[in-house]
């Protein structure tokens, strides 16, 4: 029998079990079912994902991600930023120190602002090469309609080393997004276009100052928040000629806003978003190690 120690963390209401590799010196790699039940809500701790926590010698944070279903993912943004929120709770770094942190998709830069619950990212930008979503087309898909058992959705498709799908309707109402983004989910994220599956973002600007946007996450389902989600709606909308680089853009999800910024040439991104730590806890489980 194991004992876990763990951290619960949420960032826009996409909530994280966090097993910090330094304080449980035993864990391995979890087993998917029992990653599974980890995140099973009302049986387990519940959570949209688990993240596993560790540093190299020179102070660089690791951060790998792993769905509620126990499939592994290439990153997590709204991850990212609760895995940032650990390093300063921990005392690795302090507020308004940048470091960095890798996952599987690539890294950023990272920093705490000083009330604690403010974590900026910035990182590199996204691609659109068929390859890298990966997507069964020989072009970048941009504004481009493509049908869904039986649904036409007029979208784009790119990559933050996690596949996104991001379709534009014209709508002014959340709850309206999320209800059609529950209904056409598993149409898309299930589609043969995309063969690693993908991430689908439902999304609507009708030029105010917010972009709505309802999010199914791959390994998932429908979640409050997606911070890569979000950050890659902003990018496909200024690729699209929707929305402006240089200006920041928020993103209103069902848990809460994100602010994106996109540079020029789609080459960096920076994210502002909040962090929170909700509570400590411990677990004995047989068959944590493989």
């Amino acid at each position: 029998m194991n004992t876990v120690l763990f951290e619960k963390y949420q960032g826009l209401g996409n909530d994280f079990i966090l097993i910090d590799l330094a304080a449980n010196p035993a864990v391995s790699i979890p087993q998917p079912d029992t990653m599974r039940r980890l995140c099973r809500r009302r049986f387990g701790v519940g959570s949209d994902g688990i993240l596993l926590f560790s540093t190299t010698s020179d102070r660089v944070v690791r951060m790998v991600y792993y769905n509620a279903d126990g499939s592994r993912a290439e990153t997590c943004f709204n991850g990212l930023r609760c895995i940032a929120l650990h390093a300063v709770r921990t005392g690795l770094f302090k507020c308004g120190d940048d470091f960095t942190i890798t996952t599987d998709a690539d890294e950023a830069l990272a920093r705490v602002e000083q009330n604690r619950n403010l974590v900026r990212l910035d990182m590199k930008g996204p691609s659109f090469k068929p390859a890298d979503v990966p997507i069964t087309a020989d072009h970048p898909v941009i504004e481009q309609e493509l049908e869904f058992a039986g649904d036409k959705l007029i979208g784009t498709a790119l990559s933050f080393g996690n596949p996104h799908f991001i379709a534009w309707v014209p709508e002014d109402d959340l709850d309206k997004l999320n209800q059609d983004v529950s209904r056409l989910g598993d149409a898309v994220v299930d589609s043969p276009l995309f063969p690693h599956g993908t991430n689908f973002e439902l999304a609507a600007y009708n030029g105010g100052d917010d972009v709505l946007m309802a999010v199914w996450e791959r390994g998932v389902g429908v979640t409050m928040a997606c911070g890569s989600g979000a950050t890659a709606t902003v990018c496909a909308g200024v690729a699209a000629g929707r929305l402006p680089t240089e200006q920041p853009v928020k993103v209103k999800m069902a848990g809460g806003t994100l602010t994106i910024t996109v540079h020029p040439d789609l080459a960096r991104v920076t994210v502002v978003g909040e962090a929170a730590h909700v509570f400590s806890g411990s677990l004995d489980l047989p068959d944590l190690r493989p």
